[in-house]
């Protein structure tokens, strides 16, 4: 079955803020290490693509997208994803507009949905860069 993953480097902020309402990016190993196999699975961001005007042509050929994080021990890293299963490989414009899509869920969706789950628990929150976002789409 074709799927395709989003990835990109996790960034990780302190539960608590700062004095000025910002908050601390962390890099401690433990600390990362500890956030392998994190998901986010409340939501998955396939639920959501026939909300978006892009991305409901299409929708019905995509479903899953679990947010995830893992250690990566040779960058000493985290790296977010976000895995579709599709039921057949979409064209570049089908890829870029779900592209798109799940930059606009990580930002204003379910990335802060679960980001603001994380933050009022009091338990590190990680992000991912959405500017360094790769796609790996497979057959």
């Amino acid at each position: 079955m074709p799927s395709i993953k989003f990835k990109g480097p996790a960034l990780v902020a302190s539960s608590e803020e700062n004095d000025d309402g910002s908050l601390d990016l962390i890099t401690d190993r433990v600390i990362l290490e500890s956030l392998n196999g994190l998901k986010h699975e409340d939501e998955e961001f396939s639920d959501y693509l026939f909300d978006s005007e892009e991305t409901s042509s299409f929708a019905d050929e995509v479903s899953g997208g679990i947010l995830s994080f893992e250690y990566d021990a040779s960058s000493s890293s985290l790296i977010g994803s976000i895995e579709y299963q599709l039921s057949r490989s979409l064209s570049e414009d089908e890829v870029e507009a779900l592209r798109e899509y799940t930059i606009e869920q990580l930002t204003d969706g379910i990335g802060s949905n679960f980001s603001q789950e994380r933050a009022l628990n009091g338990k590190v929150t990680p992000f991912i860069n959405t500017e360094k976002l790769a796609c790996d789409q497979a057959s």
